[in-house]
């Protein structure tokens, strides 16, 4: 019995201990998947706390976005008058707004009243349309019909009056908006004063130009023509059309000594010349013409052109040198005219060496004539004796009367003195040919002829003349022969 007690302690507490085992075991493995529950749940946990902080950051971010557009809905229109009033009181330009419905003003700048002399009472809740005067009747309608209909008007013409200042030019320009759910009319107000005086005296300056009684051009700086007026164009024949851009055809045809040059004249303060147009559309004319620089920043930008016809005034002037050097009478050369021509001469002979020969001419008893019918056929023998010379003579010889019966010859380029004398036959012949008079009567005219050689008998037109003289007596006391050398 004592044998078996131990025995079936020892199983027992060896089956307890087993169980004990067993079950320590099962609560190990128990605990451990109750933590590695516990680890999983934890990082579930982990992974809901991030979700939840992303969704509470998205939310967060929603509001404010949330935020941000009711105050987007709330705030324009408070921006968008803010920046409205502060652009119309600002800008410079004159601007003023106009209930369209009653035509009285409802606001204006700060530029409009400055501009118009206003106070705020003056303009503010008046009629749009008692600020203005307008410059005609066409503008005055149309703003009238835009105050009721809104439509657009551009640049109406205006004489805006002021309260302090003299009248000026306006051009006014009206918009038909929406205003706070009413229709407004914006209406702006330019002053164009300035602008409009200086177009005035544009006008006036091209009115004048094209009525000046001078032809007148611009030119661009190389010649070309940019404008003309009327009369250029009466005096040359040319069109603006055929001339514009182009240079004048006849200056391309000047001397040599007048030919333009456009940047020698931009130095010059005026270039002056009288020149001859032979291929002017007009037909042959005589210019006196002028043009000056117009100068910008120091550089000749322009050209003005003076044109003047002075043809007729170059027929006078060839008229009056022409009487100044020639015998009234006769249409030969005067005294005046032959001593130059006999100057000349001398000189020519000096350089060439070749001789010429001076005569010295008189009518036979010529007073006679004078005395028995009359100066009147004394005159008409004296205009028969000049023709009959001058058609006898060469072009480079000279016949000249200085007075009363007496006529001056000068042949130029003697060979032979069988040449002289060859002339002064014929020259006898011919003036001894009858005279017919008006009534049918007859005359027969002799002359009497000195004739001096130069250089032979002086280089000298004293000397020369002299010699001549002397030897037209002898011929007169001889009879023998019509000339004496």
């Amino acid at each position: 019995m004592h044998f078996f007690l131990p025995l079936f302690l020892g199983t027992i507490i060896f089956l307890f201990t087993s169980y004990f085992a067993s079950q320590n075991s099962k609560i190990e493995e128990i605990a451990n998947s109750r933590l590695e529950q516990l680890a999983a749940t934890k990082t579930e946990v982990t992974q809901l706390r991030m979700r939840l902080v992303d969704v509470e950051r998205r939310a967060r971010s929603a509001r404010r976005e949330a935020q941000r557009l009711r105050l987007e809905r709330c705030t324009p229109r408070i921006e968008l008058t803010n920046k409205f009033e502060t652009t119309f009181h600002a800008t410079p330009d004159s601007i003023l707004l106009a209930d369209m419905e009653s035509g009285l003003v409802t606001d204006v700048n700060e530029s409009f009243l400055r501009l118009l002399d206003y106070d705020w009472n003056d303009v503010y809740n008046n009629p749009v349309n008692t600020l203005f005067t307008w410059a005609n009747e066409q503008d005055a309608q149309e703003f009238a019909t835009a105050l009721i209909t809104g439509q657009t008007a551009n640049n109406l013409q205006a004489i805006s009056q002021s309260q302090n200042r003299a009248d000026f030019f306006a051009l006014v320009s009206m918009r038909s908006v929406s205003i706070s759910g009413k229709r407004t009319l914006v209406i702006a107000v330019r002053d164009c004063s300035d602008l409009h005086a200086a177009h005035d005296k544009i006008r006036t300056f091209s009115t004048a130009l094209e009525q000046s009684p001078v032809g007148t051009a611009i030119l661009s700086s190389d010649g070309c023509v940019v404008h003309i007026n009327t009369r250029f164009a009466k005096l040359t024949g040319y069109t603006a059309e055929e001339l514009h851009g182009n240079k004048i055809p006849f200056f391309e045809n000047l001397p040599e000594e007048s030919v333009l040059s456009w940047e020698n004249l931009a130095t010059k303060s005026e270039w002056h010349s009288e020149i001859y147009a032979p291929c002017c559309k007009k037909g042959n004319c005589w210019f006196s013409i002028s043009i000056s620089p117009v100068t910008e920043n120091g550089k000749a930008s322009r050209y003005v052109l003076i044109l003047e016809d002075i043809t007729k005034k170059k027929a006078q002037e060839r008229h009056i040198q022409h009487m100044a050097m020639h015998d009234g009478l006769t249409g030969v050369a005067n005294r005046r005219h032959f001593k130059m021509q006999l100057k000349q001469s001398i000189e020519l002979q000096r350089r060439s060496q070749i001789p010429f020969a001076l005569i010295f001419m008189d009518l036979n008893k010529f007073k006679e004539i004078n005395d028995t019918r009359g100066h009147d056929f004394g005159d008409e023998v004296l205009k028969k004796t000049a023709s009959r010379l001058k058609s006898v003579l060469r072009e480079v010889d000279l016949v000249a009367r200085p007075g009363g019966d007496e006529f001056l010859l000068l042949l130029s380029g003697i060979q032979s003195m069988d040449d002289l004398q060859a002339t002064l036959t014929r020259i006898a012949y011919h003036t001894a040919q009858q005279v017919t008079f008006c009534d049918n009567t007859t005359i027969n005219v002799t002359a009497a002829m000195g004739v001096a050689l130069c250089p032979e008998h002086g280089t000298n037109a004293d000397d020369l003349l002299s010699k001549a003289d002397h030897a037209m007596y002898a011929c007169k006391r001889t009879e023998s022969s019509p000339f004496v050398v």
